[in-house]
């Protein structure tokens, strides 16, 4: 596989992190800005930051989260997200979302895909059980 992937809102340590995950799937950071990408990771906090960053990502958008934040997650997805991660989870959960964003990108799909484990993450933080 020979696709691009742009980081946003990431420092060094994340960028790191990220870089070696993408690696692992065939996936090489974009050269800068204005180069086209196959899908974009980007870190959004607020829920106010994600209608710019997904008009603006120019690709699938994958959203990272800092904590597993269902309302957040909810409307990431809302606004077209193609997933969202919440950090802390498990790797693989980013590398099968990175994987399915590229699939889907490769066959015109837009449907978002969902992080089980991050919605597992928000419920048990709520209480419920499944």
């Amino acid at each position: 596989m020979d696709a691009r992937a742009h980081l946003l809102g990431t420092d060094a340590p994340l960028t790191a992190l990220l870089a070696d995950v993408l690696r692992d799937e065939g996936v090489r950071l974009a050269a800068g800005p204005g180069a086209a990408a196959d899908v974009v990771l980007a870190l959004v906090g607020r829920t106010e930051a994600l209608a710019p960053v997904l008009r603006h990502a120019g690709g699938p958008v994958i959203v990272l989260l800092p904590f597993a934040d269902e309302r957040l997650q909810r409307r990431a997805l809302e606004l077209g997200a193609q997933g969202c991660f919440a950090l802390g989870q498990p790797l693989e959960s980013l590398r099968a979302l990175v994987r399915g964003a590229l699939l889907r990108g490769a066959l015109g799909d837009a449907a978002p895909i969902r992080d089980f484990e991050a919605d597992a993450a928000c419920s048990a933080a709520r209480g419920e059980t499944a």
